[in-house]
């Protein structure tokens, strides 16, 4: 076994002892699970409990997760700047099979793709994170700007009508706050702040399970698996399409 054995050893013992044994790569598959049954949903216009059940439910957990997940990737990425434009090059590159599934066209301008709101969201994390290093500020100006800032974000992601629009850019605003201390706290806002308009987003609150079980570990390191989760999303949303015309 490649690595030391007494710190993979340690590892084991302590994700026993807490009974957090879920990684980052299986929080994952477990996001793209419920986003494929939430798309697949809509996709084959599923209608009553099988709707309600697939989408309003188990398609809820997928967000909450992938939050998390971006807010983490952020706070311990190497290179901040390669993260964002990698989120940018996925969100360009899945905007036409979002459309083709759920409006039947190249092009429609009026809905982008989540992970537009994603980047929005990291793009922020990357603002925020200058103005609280910038010790010449005062907390007084350094606490407008922050709060600007969100404001400026949150109303950039409703223009450009991103799936969850402010609500998103909300609830990764909260994780970025939180994450690093009180991570529990940091979901459950994230959670309520889906939830801010009519309680449309109520399945989001499943998250919390897999994410009380996340051990913190990141699972394989691999290029391959990583790529993999970065292909899912927009190839998923092409097979879903050609499968439902």
């Amino acid at each position: 076994m490649a690595g030391n054995p007494l710190k993979q050893n340690a590892i084991l013992a302590d994700k026993n002892l807490t009974g957090k044994n879920l990684t980052g790569n299986q929080l994952k598959l477990i996001a793209c699970l419920a986003m494929l049954a939430d798309h697949a949903a809509k996709g084959f216009s599923l209608r009553g409990p099988a709707f309600i059940i697939m989408s309003g439910l188990i398609g809820r957990i997928a967000f909450p997760i992938f939050c998390v997940m971006l807010a983490e990737g952020f706070f311990y990425t190497r290179n901040r700047k390669r993260y964002l434009v990698r989120i940018l090059l996925l969100a360009l590159a899945s905007e036409i099979p979002f459309d083709l599934l759920f409006r039947n066209t190249l092009f429609y301008w009026d809905h982008q793709n989540t992970c537009f709101t994603l980047f929005l969201g990291l793009l922020l994390f990357l603002v925020l994170e200058k103005i609280r290093e910038n010790g010449q500020a005062d907390y007084r100006m350094s606490a407008a700007l922050q709060i600007l800032s969100i404001f400026a974000f949150s109303s950039a992601a409703v223009l450009l009508r991103t799936d969850y629009d402010a609500n998103g850019i909300l609830a990764l605003t909260a994780l970025y706050y939180g994450w690093r201390t009180k991570k529990g706290t940091a979901a459950i806002t994230a959670c309520l702040f889906l939830n801010i308009y009519q309680f449309q987003n109520l399945g989001a609150f499943l998250a919390l399970i897999p994410l009380s079980l996340y051990s913190g570990s990141r699972g394989s390191r691999r290029a391959a698996a990583r790529n993999l989760f970065y292909i899912f999303y927009p190839a998923h949303l092409l097979v879903l399409y050609f499968l439902s015309r």
